[in-house]
Parts: structure tokens; sequence; C-alpha cells
């Protein structure tokens, strides 16, 4: 077994972190199925789980030295200025961790655009020091535009002028092998992280989008073979029931292991060879591009954030691969290290969502175009194995997804194996007005009408434990507040929501609201948050006992009102907890009379 020559880097910047890591040896034997499921959500195991041995490795900015070990090894990685991550060595592993990226605990730019107001930005290294490079010559050009610039001692660069859709970036240092990256997507303001190797001569990367232009352009790319490699989940499900009190919560992983080959290029399935850890969010932002194309809607973008969370997560939990959770090739789920602006906002907004299946975390499936029509002319790659729901309509029915009428993708050709989203009917539907809480809904539940497979409903990372009240018993037209208690999984590098709190009292008849209080807010902290909203009494509410009927809902048109375009998260209902009293009533609140 080969040892790890292992970096602990910036997430956003790539530079190396003067880090403290704290490695513990455990047999892994003595782990139980709810230790390692504690482990991958970020928490400590159990304290009847043995340390074997423990040690802390202070790299000071340089690459250590990992020795390999027939032990499972616990990870902890600190670093002033950075969140904590957690992740593991799986024991006897041929998998070299290479690098584990940390997020800063307080990010400089909420807004994800890490270039600032520049258009195109980055930081160049040596890869095997990891050296920040100085003086590397970035030249940006396509048929009209040619444009240079160098980058500073930090290794940064950027380009603050108006760019060209597409652009070809070169990347040329002295002694170093240069490279070319061809068929660059500037739409929006992109940000990379350039690892130079020494060497001569120039290595050209294509990053054209696999599902440009419809997928013309690569039907026959690695990118599209290893597609066709999907196979579809377990589909053999109990009864299923619309969903009506809210969303399932699940707590997302808080990192992942993604494989890579050798060299840190691509690879698929089993066959990684090396390893780079991060935590979720950030893979989710900084990988959607290498699915979506960047250039899409953001509801678009959004709606595929998150079954993309939700796939990465599904293989934290549930994976096989020795030494790592999912591959970085496509026959996983492509990513790369890019950083547009347009995805890594969409994810942001979508933070720690994932989608459930009959209350488990979902392996939620996704295609690039899923009308069920193939195409003889366009060349393009089919492999759905049922095509009986014909054109204008989407699903793989013998795979368990059952037909569902998409009439915005007749006439395109099937490209992919047509199970759950259909990406290119993301956009579609996106440009058709639909948001992207409708657009989930639409591919993976059928709009609230569940079957088979196509029974996957969003989760929330956010639950709402318990509610309390200023008073249980109050006059007419008086001002009640009430407090909810809510404990939030998700990323606090990114606040989550906007979140509606929202309030109704119910005497068994009719309900009563207050839409002038409800109010929009976002949770910003991990754990338990305390946020509170009034509700005023007017005189429809007429003496008598209420339930206090509380809800969360994701603001998702960002209207600051409750209605049907948001998603019901969670609902709490508190029988007779509210008495009203006649207006003027001279009982005090304590049952004491004047």
């Amino acid at each position: 077994m080969q040892a790890s020559s292992l970096k602990v880097r910036d997430s956003q910047t790539g530079a190396l972190i003067d880090a403290e890591v704290l490695i513990q040896s455990i047999d892994a034997n003595d782990l139980t199925t709810e230790d390692l499921r504690n482990i991958k959500l970020g928490k400590k195991p159990s304290v009847d789980v043995l340390i074997l041995d423990s040690e802390i490795i202070r790299p000071q900015k340089t690459s250590f030295q990992l020795s390999p070990d027939s032990d499972f090894r616990l990870l902890k990685v600190s670093a002033d200025g950075y969140k904590t991550l957690q992740t593991y060595l799986d024991a006897n592993s041929n998998v070299v961790l290479e690098q584990i990226m940390l997020d800063q605990s307080e990010p400089e730019s909420k807004s994800n655009n890490l270039c600032g107001d520049s258009t195109l930005c980055g930081y160049v290294y040596d890869k095997n020091s990891g050296t920040p490079l100085s003086n590397v010559a970035i030249s940006v050009s396509d048929d009209s535009v040619k444009l240079s610039t160098y980058s500073d001692i930090n290794g940064l660069f950027s380009l603050s002028e108006k760019l060209p859709d597409t652009i070809a970036v070169l990347i040329q240092q002295q002694g170093y092998q240069s490279q070319l990256l061809k068929d660059v997507d500037t739409s929006s303001s992109l940000s990379m992280i350039i690892d130079l190797d020494a060497g001569t001569g120039i290595k050209k990367i294509d990053m054209t989008h696999p599902l440009k232009d419809g997928g013309f352009k690569d039907r026959n790319s690695q990118w599209v073979r290893a597609k066709l490699s999907h196979q579809p989940s377990e589909y053999n499900l109990p009864v299923v029931l619309e969903r009506s009190s809210g969303a399932v919560y699940l707590e997302p992983p808080a990192s992942i292991r993604v494989g890579f080959s050798s060299t840190g290029g691509t690879c698929c399935g089993s066959n990684c060879s090396t390893s780079q850890v991060y935590s979720l969010e950030t893979y989710v932002q900084r990988g959607l591009d290498n699915e979506w194309i960047s250039s899409w809607d953001s509801d678009s973008l959004k709606a595929g954030s998150i079954p993309y969370r939700s796939y990465g997560a599904w293989h934290v939990m549930n994976g096989t691969y020795p030494g790592y959770d999912i591959c970085a090739g496509p026959c996983c789920q492509a990513f790369g290290y890019t950083g547009y602006s347009s995805t890594m906002n969409a994810a942001a907004v979508t933070n720690g969502m994932m989608l459930d299946l009959n209350g488990e975390l979902a392996r939620s499936e996704y295609s690039a175009q899923n009308n069920s029509w193939d195409d003889p002319n366009d060349g393009l790659n089919c492999t759905n194995v049922d095509l009986s729901c014909g054109d204008g309509s989407v699903g793989s029915p013998s795979a368990g997804w059952p037909c569902l009428s998409d009439s915005l993708s007749s006439n395109h050709g099937c490209f992919g194996h047509g199970r759950g989203m259909s990406q290119w009917g993301t956009q579609y539907q996106a440009l058709n007005g639909s948001s992207f809480a409708d657009i989930v809904d639409f591919y993976y539940n059928a709009n609230n009408n569940p079957s088979g497979m196509r029974s996957q409903f969003a989760s929330t990372p956010i639950r709402l434990d318990s509610i309390a009240i200023s008073d249980s018993v109050i006059n007419q037209n008086e001002l009640l507040t009430i407090y909810f208690n809510i404990f939030n999984s998700s990323d606090t590098n990114q606040p989550f929501g906007p979140v509606l709190l929202g309030v109704s009292l119910y005497d068994g008849v009719a309900y009563f609201s207050d839409p002038a209080n409800d109010v929009s807010t976002t949770v910003n902290q991990a754990g338990v948050s305390v946020l509170d909203r009034p509700f005023q009494l007017d005189a429809s509410v007429l003496p008598g006992i209420y339930d206090l009927i509380t809800a969360l809902y994701m603001d998702v048109d960002g209207n600051n009102q409750i209605s049907s375009a948001d998603w019901l998260l969670q609902v709490h209902t508190q029988a007779g907890a509210l008495e009203v009293l006649q207006e003027g009533d001279l009982i005090f609140r304590d049952s004491f009379e004047i």
C-alpha cells in the first residue's frame, strides 16, 4: 500500500492551510452501523468505541506523509478561521488520500461570487508542493478577443473585461507543463484553482459541456459513454401516500470523499486510485456545473442542485466503493473543481435539501433528455429500456418510473436512461415560468401524485422541535407571540432560507390566520435556534379554545408571503393550546379576579 502525501487546502483559494490533523485509529470490527452513520454525519462515534491510537499532525502549510494502516482511522481536521471537517480512512485501503479542502468559517462573500467584480479569476499552484506561482501568463481568446494577465505573489489572477460567452484559456509558466482550456463558458463569473505539473509541452483540456447543443457535439464522448453505465435504483416499494404533513427531515452528511485517477483526473466506479475530501455543500456548489449548464435559468440550476446533492449524499451513506464515497467521473456523478457564480448561488439557495423516498434518503436519478422518443436522426444515445410512454411524455415504466406528460419536451430525442429528472426539461420548465420547487415536484412526485419511483419529495435540513407561546390565555384583539424552536443541520456557511413562519388558530370549524405577520427569516446557526413572530387576534377570533398550528415554509417565490408556490417544510399542532377570552373580561390570565 502506498503512503499518502496529503495536503490541507482552502476550498475557495486552494492555498495550503496551517492545520491540525487529529488521527484516531479504531478497530473496524468495533464500529457499529450507527457509529459509522454518525461519523459520516460529522458526529463522534459512541463512547464504547475503543481508540487504539491517537496522534496529532501539524503540517504547517506543507504536505505530509500518511502511512497506510490496517485499522480504520478517523481524521478530524481543524484550523483557525476554518470549519472543522471530519472524514475517515478505510482499513487496508489502497486509495491514496491526496487533499482535504476546508471551508472558511466566515466566507468573505456570501454571494459565492469568488471573483468579486471580475469575470474570470483563479489561483495557480505548483501541483507537487502546493506553492503559489507568480508571473504565470494567463491568456484568453476567441475569434475576436485576445486578453492576457499575470498571476501575483499569491498565485491570484483576474480579468474584469467583459468576455465572449466561450473562450480558450492558456496558462503558461517556464518549467511547467502549459494548460490549454478550450471552450470555457464565461456566461457567469468563473473562479478556478489550477495546479501545474513541472515539465514541458501542453496539456489540452476540453471544457465543452456535454449537454451543450442538446448533446450533439459530444454524443460519442467519454462523458456520454459513462452515463450509459448508470444502473436503475431498486423500485419494489410499498404503497406510497401523498405528502401533506410537510417534508421529511433528513440530516445531510457533513463531507464527501471523491475518487479521482492517479493524475487527479476523473475515474469510473471502483477504478479510482486517489481521493479528495470536501464538505458536502462545497461539493455541490463546485460540481453542479459539470452536470447542469451554468448559463441555464436559475430555477433550472436550483432544481438540479437538489438531486445532485441527494445523489452524492446517498453515496456517502450507502456507498460501496473502497476508500471513497463517489467517483468524480460521469459514471457516478460528474465533478470538477470549477466555480461558476450562477451554479454556486443556485446550490446555496437549496442548502442541505435532498430527496427522500418513503422517508429515506433517495438515490435521485436524472438524465439529459427524458422524452420517450428516440429520434433516429439526431445521433444521440437513448438508453431508456422502455419508451412506451411516447413522445411528449417522460418515464421508463419497466424501470419503475411511471409515465408523465411533459409536452415541453415534445419532439426532442431521448438522450440518456430516462429515469428521474430530465436535465434539459428543467431548462424548458424554468423558461416556461416554473419555479425550482415546481420542477422538482413535477419530475420526482408528479405534483404530489406519487407512484413507483416517482414518489420522491424534497427533504428539509431544518426541523420544528417545539413551540412556545407568550400567553396561553388571552383576550380578543390582543397580540400573541409564538416562539419556534428550530434545529438546523444545514451548512451554516450559507443561511438556510428564506423561511416563512406560519401560524393559524383552529376552533374545530374554521381557521384563523394573520398573514400580515407571517415572518420571513433565515436560519443562520447550527443546532437549536429560537425564532419568534407576532400573531394579532382580531374580532373574528371569538372567545373559546383553539388549537395552535405552526408551520415552516420555504419562501420559494421570495415574496415574503405564504402561498401555494412555497414548500411546506414542517408543521406542528398543539391541541387546545390557547384560550381566548371576551374582550374586557375581568379575569386576569392567572385566573385571579380583580
